[in-house]
C-alpha cells in the first residue's frame, strides 16, 4: 500500500495520522524509528516537532542536505536489513507491516530496537474486513476517472470495469457492472501477499502488550466526494466495517518488569 498517494478528502488522512503519532510519541526530544517511511512526510513532521528521527524504507527519499540538515536521517533499507544503532524510544509503522514478507521477524526486530519502556505505534489497513456491504458502499463512491498510472487500490480491485458504478446506481446491475467486490479485494490481497488484520494483531501481540487499540475509517481518502465523517457515520451505524486500526504497545519485557 503506497504511502503519500491517497486521494479523496485532501490531506485529511495524512493529518490524522500525524496527529495520532505525534500524540503517542509525546514531548520532544525522543529517538524515533519510522519503519516504511514512504515519501517522508510523517518523518519530517516528527522532526519539526523536535524529535530525532531515523526513517527507513527501500525507497526512502534522497536526503536534501541544503534543506534537511536538521531533518530525518533517511535510509534506503527495509526493516529486515536495518542494523542502525538503538535503542529507540519509539518505533512507528504506518501502512508498512501488512506487506512485510517476514512479519514475525520484523516484529521481533522492532521489539529489539526499542529501549526499556519504549512503545510501538502502528496504523494499519484491514483489507479482510471488506465484506460485500462495505465493498458496495465504496464502489458507489469511486471516482469516475483517475489520472493514468494513479489508480487507487480499490480501482485495481474492480472486475475489469474502466469506470466506477455511478453514485446511486444499483451495484448488482450485471456481471459487467460490478466493481470492488469483497471477493476481488481478497483476490487482490492474496496476489500481493498482504497480511490480514488478524495475522497482524497476532504478530504484534506475540511481542507487545497492547496499551491502545481502535478501529477506524480508511476508505474515504480514495473515494469521490466522501469525507472522513461520512465514513465514520456509516461505520457507527453498522452499515459498513471499519477497515483500519491503530495499535500502541510496549515490549513484554518492559510491561512485566
Amino acid at each position: 500500500m503506497a504511502r503519500g498517494a491517497r486521494g479523496g478528502e485532501p490531506g485529511v488522512w495524512q493529518r490524522r495520522v500525524e496527529g495520532f503519532v505525534l500524540g503517542q510519541v509525546g514531548a520532544p526530544p525522543a529517538r524515533v524509528l519510522e519503519v516504511g517511511c514512504g515519501d517522508g512526510e510523517l518523518a519530517r513532521a516528527l522532526g519539526r516537532a523536535g524529535h530525532s528521527v531515523t526513517a527507513i524504507d527501500p525507497h526512502a527519499p534522497v536526503p536534501r542536505p541544503e534543506r534537511e540538515e536538521e531533518g530525518p536521517d533517511f535510509r534506503s533499507v527495509g526493516i529486515e536489513g536495518f542494523f542502525g544503532p538503538g535503542p529507540f524510544d519509539h518505533v512507528v509503522a504506518v501502512l508498512s507491516l501488512h506487506h512485510v514478507e517476514d512479519l514475525s521477524g520484523a516484529v521481533e526486530k522492532m521489539a529489539g530496537l526499542l529501549g526499556a519502556g519504549g512503545s510501538l505505534v502502528v496504523v494499519e489497513f484491514a483489507w479482510d474486513r471488506m465484506d460485500e456491504d462495505t465493498a458496495r458502499w465504496a464502489a458507489r463512491r469511486l471516482p469516475e476517472t483517475h489520472s493514468p498510472g494513479h489508480a487507487s487500490w480499490l480501482e485495481h480491485c474492480r472486475h475489469g470495469v474502466p469506470h466506477a458504478v455511478p453514485r446511486g446506481e444499483p451495484h448488482e446491475g450485471g456481471e459487467g457492472r460490478r466493481a470492488a467486490s469483497a471477493a476481488n479485494v481478497a483476490r487482490w490481497a492474496r496476489e500481493h501477499g498482504l497480511h490480514d488484520s488478524r495475522t497482524l494483531r497476532e504478530a504484534l501481540g506475540s511481542r507487545f502488550v497492547q496499551t491502545f487499540f481502535e478501529w477506524g475509517p480508511y476508505l474515504y481518502a480514495d473515494l469521490d466526494d466522501t469525507s472522513e465523517a461520512e465514513e465514520l457515520e456509516a461505520i457507527e451505524a453498522g452499515e459498513i466495517n471499519a477497515t483500519a486500526f491503530r495499535f500502541v504497545g510496549v515490549g513484554r519485557a518492559s510491561a512485566e518488569s
